[in-house]
């Protein structure tokens, strides 16, 4: 469970508010990300579509859409969040096995 949904595996394991913590610092950090690439991708379509992509400053336009840098910082946070679900629920997991 932990591998699909970060911090469900902690939920399920009896953590719950740090498992709903986690799923939901991971799941706001998809949303921006999908929400941010999907604006990002309108504002490419309709520049690339435009009459003349080599017109002016659509090319650098183009290019800059995506807003590269805020979607690999919110990858980042993401991944981070995905490494401690994961060691905080191999600890919870070894400490149940234990008793």
């Amino acid at each position: 469970m932990n591998f699909l949904l970060p911090g469900s595996g902690l939920f399920w394991l009896g953590y719950r508010m740090l498992g709903a913590c986690l799923s939901g610092a991971f799941l706001s950090c998809f949303l921006a990300i999908m929400t941010i690439f999907l604006i990002g991708y309108g504002r490419y379509l309709s520049i690339a579509l435009s009459e003349n992509l080599m017109e002016g400053n659509n090319l650098e336009q183009a290019g800059a859409a995506f807003h590269t840098n805020w979607l690999v910082g919110i990858a980042a946070v993401g991944l981070l969040l995905y490494a401690i679900s994961a060691i905080l629920f191999s600890r919870a997991k070894r400490r149940l096995t234990r008793s």
